[in-house]
């Protein structure tokens, strides 16, 4: 971790000293295996289910609907409900444990991958096609068929056949609690494993037609948990990191809010009461939130000046410091990120 100097007039600390007193939440690594059947002898599958997903993996499909997993579980940020909830990724979907459903069936939610997939190619959902087409199912909130493409084979007798075990709903509301409504026609497309297959996306997963295989496997689920993860894990171009450090807020940066590690910033914030106590919090790029509650007070003219900060073996990528007012609320944000 860094060293902050003269920051609000401390002595020098260090980042590692202040968690200590963050308390941080425990990872799953320190979460007990109990159940053996939960781990897979297959190269390159490392992870194990977590004892939370396992029965609801079994139940709804296991290997062929939900793949392995490639995350170990732990607390992660659903945007869409703006909480923190218990999530494990998988090849073809992602598990999240809803507290507030326990007791019920929708304890253990799926991720929409679908959707969030065709975002992160930079897609939209695709235009409502002209109407119904007979054989197929329709779907009138989102405007699409769903058609077999040999006979009795295809994506509608595989909608129809697959679905969550939940207890009260019919047949076609399990299958729309598996994979969601469609969000394209089927057309040809090319995978990321360079397979080119007809291919339906659907809020919660992606159809792919494989004539080839035997009649069990011709239609497939698209690996979209590994696809997503895979994403995330290529490497950022620094300019491009660059491009996306947002501007700082009733603050001041320099000489760059983009810097190779070793640089030393400088920050001016303002906008508060004069001699104000201060909250500073920081945010390393690994998302970890650090708080300094005590004994930060803001200068005579409301404003701090040529606070400095060393980023000499600085963790790289994005990072935060906020004052808030302990008085008036306001806050100052700056960011700034550190490149190899």
């Amino acid at each position: 971790m860094s060293v902050i100097r003269r920051m609000f007039g401390l002595a020098t600390a260090t980042l590692a000293v202040a968690a200590l007193a963050v308390q941080p939440r425990p990872t799953a690594a320190a979460e007990p295996i109990v159940l053996e059947t939960q781990c897979f002898d297959v190269p390159g599958i490392t992870e194990c289910l977590a004892d939370d997903f396992l029965a609801y993996w079994k139940n709804n499909g296991g290997l062929p609907v939900f793949g392995y997993p490639i995350t170990e579980a732990a607390d992660e940020y659903n945007v869409d409900s703006d909480a923190d909830y218990w999530t494990q990724w998988l090849e073809r979907n992602r598990f999240e444990l809803h507290p507030e459903n326990a007791g019920t069936p929708y304890e253990v939610l799926l991720g929409l991958l679908g959707k969030e997939r065709l975002a992160q190619l930079g897609r939209d959902a695709e235009p409502r096609e002209a109407g119904a087409v007979d054989g197929c199912l329709w779907f009138e909130e989102t405007g699409h068929n769903v058609c077999n493409q040999a006979g009795e084979l295809g994506f509608k007798s595989y909608w129809q056949s697959h679905g969550l075990k939940i207890d009260g709903l019919d047949t076609y509301a399990r299958s729309l609690q598996l994979f969601g409504l469609p969000l394209t026609s089927a057309q040809t497309e090319t995978n990321a494993n360079g397979d080119t297959v007809v291919t339906q996306w659907f809020e919660r997963a992606r159809l792919e037609w494989h004539p080839s295989n035997p009649d069990e496997f011709k239609v497939l689920l698209g690996l979209l948990g590994k696809e997503i993860i895979d994403e995330w894990s290529q490497p950022v171009p620094p300019e491009q990191q660059c491009e996306n450090t947002p501007d700082p807020r009733s603050a001041n940066i320099r000489p760059s809010k983009c810097v190779q590690a070793g640089t030393v910033l400088f920050f001016d914030f303002y906008g508060f009461q004069p001699n104000e106590e201060v909250i500073l919090w920081i945010t390393d790029p690994a998302g970890e939130t650090y708080k300094f509650d005590e004994g930060n007070t803001i200068g005579a003219n409301g404003s701090l000046e040529n606070a400095e900060w060393v980023t000499d073996g600085s963790d790289t990528g994005l990072w935060l410091i906020s004052l808030e007012g302990k008085t008036s609320k306001h806050i100052a944000d700056v960011f700034f990120t550190v490149l190899p």
